[in-house]
């Protein structure tokens, strides 16, 4: 597992993004902004672990590519098969398609 994905979903903005995924329960996420990946929602899921989803703009017909990236602290006890399943179940649970890992871009 790289540790890296792209999906694509209906959620237009990084606000609407964050409401649709703390809507979930479990997990809560939070917006930030990056010099290099502009704005993203986070979440830290596990000790040692940080998820993010940049949005990057970009429009794939009627839907919106995002890229994720997952980093987990060199002391976390959770295993990245369990991060990567439990991430997966949540993007399914907002309507993401054509989930995928890709190259690392941190």
């Amino acid at each position: 597992m790289t540790g890296a994905y792209q999906f694509l979903c209906a959620h237009a903005s990084t606000e609407s993004l964050r409401t649709r995924l703390n809507a979930l329960g479990g997990w809560q996420w939070t917006i930030g902004d990056s010099h290099w990946y502009g704005d993203y929602v986070a979440c830290q899921p596990f000790a040692g672990v940080r998820i993010r989803i940049c949005d990057f703009p970009e429009r794939v017909e009627s839907e919106y590519r995002y890229r994720a990236d997952v980093r987990r602290a060199a002391d976390c006890k959770t295993e990245m098969a369990v991060v990567d399943a439990e991430l997966r179940k949540v993007l399914s649970a907002i309507g993401a398609r054509d989930v995928g890992e890709i190259e690392w871009f941190d």
